[in-house]
């Protein structure tokens, strides 16, 4: 059910370099071979989401030498890992700074250039729905040196009030302080936020630090973990609630899911635990560019998390 699909970037997607056999060795039939010529096949148990947050841009057009777009960053960017035999689930925190290599289109939607820069701006080179989706999964299979990502769900930031409508208040118990933001929001507190304190725990940042962005993502795992906890019960009893959900969030959200695939993981709901330790951060550094925070992760660190997560190896 969770098959690759093909999607409107495949002819321009460039594959990562892998090492080459010589031309005296048999080929090695496989689905990646890292650059030491290790061989794996990518596991059939395991499929994956990548969850997008969008600050749209709501200027007319940010087109200007054909390059840049209207389409609107992803600044939250979480990779939803689940595994079909034993529903555990980890979410891959992708800081929105990441330095990754990004599909460059024009206004028309035609490539021109791969370009080494902020993760987040994938999502601008497109329409603001699914070729911005599509852009933003190639960067990310990219930088996790090429795996699959073939399903994703995006959703503007203009739909936190709604999303607050719909739950009633999201109840958030704070893993740390956060007073900075709110005097109450001390760690260890219950609170259940209205729209606009939620949108404000969301998008606050102190721009004067370099890890300001960083650090608003680790929060947006928190909102995303007290989302998770607030709809288990309620979409476990009933599993077409989520379709309920997402029906009420209408425009706000961009999604290639079908209604097969949101009902098996909505059945199964019941079975995946969001821990303490679900939300995986990669780890990286954080050096401030010419003009905006440029976040380097550990290529090392990557290659060994999609070998173990995604891949079986085979030679």
């Amino acid at each position: 059910m969770f098959a690759a699909r093909s999607g409107k970037m495949t002819e321009s997607a460039q594959p990562v370099q892998t090492a080459a056999p010589l031309e005296t060795e048999k080929p090695i039939d496989a689905d990646w071979i890292d650059e030491e010529g290790n061989a794996y096949n990518y596991r059939d148990d395991m499929i994956s989401v990548l969850l997008m947050g969008v600050d749209y841009m709501s200027e007319k057009s940010h087109w200007k030498n054909g390059m840049i777009s209207n389409g609107g960053n992803s600044d939250v960017l979480a990779l939803v890992i689940l595994n079909t035999t034993t529903f555990d689930f980890s979410i891959l925190y992708i800081p929105r700074d990441t330095m990754a290599d990004v599909l460059a289109t024009d206004e028309a939607g035609n490539y021109i250039d791969t370009v080494y820069t902020n993760i987040s701006t994938a999502h601008s080179y497109g329409d603001g729905k699914e070729v911005s989706c599509e852009l933003t999964a190639d960067a990310v299979s990219r930088l996790l040196f090429s795996v699959p990502i073939t399903r994703y769900a995006a959703l503007k930031f203009d739909a936190i009030y709604k999303i607050s409508d719909i739950l009633g208040g999201l109840t958030i118990t704070f893993d740390k302080d956060y007073s900075n933001i709110n005097p109450s929001y001390t760690e260890g507190t219950t609170v259940t936020m209205s729209g606009w304190q939620l949108q404000r725990f969301i998008v606050y940042r102190d721009k004067s630090q370099t890890e300001s962005a960083y650090e608003r993502g680790v929060r947006d795992m928190l909102v995303l973990k007290a989302m998770f906890d607030q709809c288990k019960n309620k979409i476990a009893e009933e599993p077409t609630v989520v379709l309920d959900i997402m029906s009420e969030l209408g425009s706000y959200l961009t999604t290639n899911l079908d209604v097969r695939e949101i009902s098996y993981l909505a059945q199964n709901i019941g079975k995946m635990d969001f821990s303490s330790d679900t939300v995986i951060k990669l780890p990286g550094e954080v050096r401030m560019g010419e003009t905006y925070a440029e976040f380097y992760p550990d290529k090392d660190w990557l290659h060994d998390f999609v070998a173990n997560t995604f891949c079986e190896k085979i030679s």
